[in-house]
């Protein structure tokens, strides 16, 4: 997918002197090579100068790291995260990816120094980060939401904002329009579902099950677009929580067993290990056998991506109620998004990693507390 080179842009100045000139003759005043700029407005409603031709960017930010690949733009990227870095698939998609930077770690974890070597022309990045790099160098800094809901819409409009960045309007247009029609086709599937009969979903990450979403997080979105009901929408998952992504929080078995959800939604071990283990067993998913584990494409579906906000509520929907998706693939859906979205053709065997959360593999393998480097950050 990534075209090879950059761009080069060549000034010459000429100077030509004339046959039989006399002692009158005046040299040509010299150019000036200085290179074209132009002021945006960030999203964060901050003015910043940068190039009128992007050569080279860095993108700060796990699932924002998927967007130039979205717009056709991965080229520019010389200095990424190490969520994007580490993505299995995306290197598979990818092969020029393993000699590109990964300064940033996760949020507020940047190495200046490595950040520096890769000689950006400005960075994109969220509050966090962008602030420190504001603090440590002189690279103009382009945010994007200052507040970070991960909503359907901000990811529709940081999808366009970043393609208006790079003058890629219509890739980022034709996004935007394939993520309305899906929510659209999803939400019309689900909408004659009565409350009172609407399953109840539990999102349960990490080793242990423990670590879900809020009522107060895009995931409610998300959950509620399926035709679901989200099991801890009581659980307010504002504040910063050490070791915890935003949004994410640690709730007791004793609250799951309360809540005694339909669906058990997985992002590690096997829903095998979940049936066998006695302390789960009272559960109606477990006892019903509706656990699932999470699906995991160039990101994790269970963080705020242009990917998973598409293919994440009708995976839900689907799995929940696959009675009224009895004419939808899931493997044909997930293949049309990536042919059509990230321009690339995935095999079979791709898209049944993809479904059955294999490609998680690579990220997960040195997470740490909370999930960290799986779930990622914005």
């Amino acid at each position: 997918m990534r075209k090879l080179g950059y761009v080069v842009a060549t000034l010459m100045v000429l100077a030509v002197l004339l046959a039989g000139c006399t002692s009158n003759t005046q040299n040509t005043p010299p150019v000036s090579q200085k290179a074209e700029t132009r002021v945006i407005t960030d999203m964060a409603g901050r003015q910043v100068e940068i190039p009128v031709v992007i050569e080279r960017t860095a993108f700060f930010g796990g699932p924002i790291g998927q967007v130039p690949y979205i717009l056709g733009v991965e080229d520019t990227v010389v200095a990424t995260s190490i969520g994007s870095k580490n993505s299995q698939l995306l290197n598979i998609m990818d092969p020029e990816l393993k000699g590109v930077s990964a300064p940033r770690q996760t949020n507020g974890i940047i190495n200046i120094e490595e950040l520096i070597k890769s000689n950006p022309q400005f960075v994109i990045a969220g509050t966090v980060d962008g602030g420190i790099v504001e603090k440590q160098t002189t690279l103009p800094v382009v945010y994007f939401f200052d507040s970070s809901d991960g909503t359907a819409q901000q990811t529709k409009d940081e999808v366009t904002f970043i393609g208006y960045i790079y003058g890629k309007d219509e890739r980022a247009r034709l996004y935007g329009d394939y993520m309305d029609r899906m929510l659209a086709l999803v939400r019309s599937r689900v909408a004659d579902i009565p409350p009172g009969e609407r399953k109840v979903l539990y999102n349960g990450y990490d080793p242990n099950h423990l670590i879900t979403y809020g009522g107060d997080t895009y995931m409610q979105e998300r959950i509620e677009t399926s035709g679901l009901k989200n099991a801890a929408q009581e659980i307010n998952t504002s504040g910063v929580k050490p070791g915890i992504h935003a949004g994410l929080d640690q709730v007791s078995m004793e609250q799951v067993l309360k809540w005694n959800p339909d669906i058990i939604v997985i992002d590690s071990g096997t829903p095998e290990e979940m049936y066998s283990d006695p302390k789960w067993n009272s559960i109606k998913a477990v006892q019903n056998k509706q656990i699932y584990r999470l699906p995991n494409g160039v990101f994790v579906w269970n963080r705020p991506s242009a990917e998973s906000a598409v293919l994440h509520p009708l995976w839900m929907a689907k799995i929940a109620y696959p009675e009224r998706f009895t004419d939808i693939s899931l493997e044909q859906e997930v293949k049309k998004f990536y042919h059509d979205a990230f321009m690339y053709d995935l095999t079979d065997e791709q898209v049944k990693k993809l479904l059955s959360g294999e490609y998680a593999s690579a990220i997960s393998a040195g997470k740490g507390q909370a999930n960290q480097t799986s779930m990622g950050n914005r």
